[in-house]
This record gives structure tokens, C-alpha cells and sequence, in this order.
């Protein structure tokens, strides 16, 4: 039986697991970005329903968690 991928390589996993924290990383940037641009357009006047929901603060909240999600993850544990 062939070990697998997370096992077979650690320098692999854990590149894996920087990957992940870069795109958490990104995802929070863009949800703060989504935040503050639908702060921008309600101080400018009030944004239609559609943008409203679409660069609304639950979008950028969700968009923001889901970076901290990937953010998060627990560093790979190294074989003894």
C-alpha cells in the first residue's frame, strides 16, 4: 500500500500548510476590503438592495471567517 501524500513527504505537507494560511490570509484582506468598500458607499449615498447584499457586511463577515478558517489551521505534526 503506497503512503500517502501527507505522510510521504513532510517538506510537501507542510508547504501545503503555508499555502492554506496564504489564502486565509487573502480571503481577510478581501472581506476587510468588501467591509470597507460597503462602508464607502453607504457614507457616499445609499447602495441599490442588489449591492447592498452582494458587497454587503454579511458577505465580508463570511468572506472574512472563512479566511480565518483557513488562517487557523494547525501547523502539520512531524514524525518522530
Amino acid at each position: 500500500m503506497p503512503p500517502s501524500s501527507s505522510t510521504a513527504d513532510p517538506f510537501e505537507a507542510y508547504s501545503r500548510y503555508r499555502r492554506r494560511v496564504r489564502y486565509g490570509q487573502v480571503l481577510m484582506v478581501v472581506g476587510a476590503t468588501i467591509a470597507l468598500v460597503h462602508l464607502v458607499l453607504h457614507l457616499a449615498g445609499s447602495p441599490s438592495g442588489w449591492t447592498d447584499l452582494a458587497a454587503g457586511y454579511p458577505v465580508a463577515g463570511l468572506v472574512f471567517m472563512a479566511g480565518v478558517w483557513l488562517a487557523g489551521q494547525t501547523e502539520p505534526k512531524r514524525k518522530q
